[in-house]
């Protein structure tokens, strides 16, 4: 591609300890793209996207966030965050805050916003995740899908270059995974770029402009999903994908 991406990886490196986590990653996410990335449980998928935004410190490589190396020492990383909105598997709520504080928290506390301006920011943000009429209620009002996407509005309220999943759906029960999962692909839609580690195959197949497959800290193969998850090429690509679907 021509545009240069928003997310590059260079040899990225994770140890604990004498455990090697990540050995040497190149990736790139490119504006406008959803990269979804699959794999066994311990491939190094959660540890690679909490390395992008500085939760995880790498052990080597590099981290270059629109085109700034994130690793560096002196980077401003707080300023880099907002640059990166994250979403977890845990929601992560405020529970003493109604829905409106939580997801306008970081505009008044981080960037200074006034409360009326924050406001209008959060309902709009709401309104794009479909939950405008519940802005004045509790987390403990709301199902765990709803509670997912009152955290997918905290993080697009700050206007991110880049949104981070990790497992987005794997805390929901199974009549609330859709739900969250459109309102990803409702973010696809609008250009967000998106890195998104999840086991929802079929999410992946339908939504992502590419799917990644690591395996014991590497990444085995990439490509478009019908190649990788229709077609693989690697072996430990084929015995992954027949142990999901029990084929």
């Amino acid at each position: 591609m021509s545009t240069p991406p928003i997310l590059e990886l260079v040899k990225l490196r994770k140890a604990y300890k004498k455990l090697e986590v990540l050995r040497g990653i190149d990736l790139q996410v490119f504006p406008g793209e959803m990269v979804c990335v699959v794999g066994p449980s311990g491939s190094g998928k959660s540890s690679m996207l909490r390395c992008c935004n500085r939760l995880e410190q790498s052990s080597g490589g590099k981290v270059l966030v629109d085109g700034l190396d994130i690793t560096r020492a002196e980077v401003d990383i707080n300023s880099v965050r907002q640059k990166i909105g994250m979403v977890f598997q845990q929601f992560n709520l405020y529970p003493h805050l109604n829905v409106l504080r939580n997801v306008t928290l970081a505009l008044r506390k981080m960037q200074g916003r006034s409360r009326n301006e924050s406001d209008s920011m959060g309902m709009s943000a709401l309104e794009r995740v479909g939950l405008a009429e519940k802005a004045q209620a509790y987390p403990t009002e709301l199902s765990g899908g709803q509670q997912q996407r009152v955290a997918i509005a905290r993080a697009i309220v700050l206007q991110p270059k880049l949104m981070l999943f990790d497992e987005p759906t794997s805390a929901l029960d199974p009549e609330t995974v859709g739900e969250v999962l459109n309102v990803m692909k409702q973010l696809r839609e609008t250009g967000m770029t998106m890195l998104v580690v999840t086991h929802e195959m079929d999410f992946a197949r339908a939504a992502a402009n590419r799917v990644v497959f690591m395996d014991a800290g590497a990444i085995i193969e990439q490509g478009i999903p019908n190649e990788v998850l229709g077609a693989p090429k690697h072996e430990r690509t084929r015995a992954f994908l027949a142990r999901y679907t029990g084929g």
